[in-house]
């Protein structure tokens, strides 16, 4: 009965060394990925050439619109605010 018992706690502590290791696996991959995509972003935005304001613009437009609807040029040249009216424009133009 005590070996069945010491092979269990063996058994565990293997498994609670396993478990730090994927930890620490886990967190430098999480870590990797969360630089990565701010570097992506990063890279997206400065081969746009925007500015704060018009990347401001351009996110608050994203939420409301699907990708691809307008022109990045436009969306940003947009007054803030502004983003419903432009639709509609285009809309009844069609």
């Amino acid at each position: 009965m005590l070996e069945r018992l010491e092979k269990y706690k063996s058994e565990l502590e293997r498994a609670k060394g396993k478990r730090a290791e994927w930890d620490t696996k886990v967190k430098a991959l999480e870590k990797k990925v969360s630089e990565e995509e701010k570097t992506t972003v990063h890279e997206m935005v400065k081969a746009a050439d925007l500015t704060p304001e018009e990347l401001s613009r351009l996110i608050a437009y994203s939420k409301n619109h699907m990708p691809g609807e307008t022109p990045v040029e436009t969306i940003v040249n947009l007054e803030s605010g502004n983003f419903d009216t432009e639709d509609k424009n285009d809309e009844e133009q069609i």
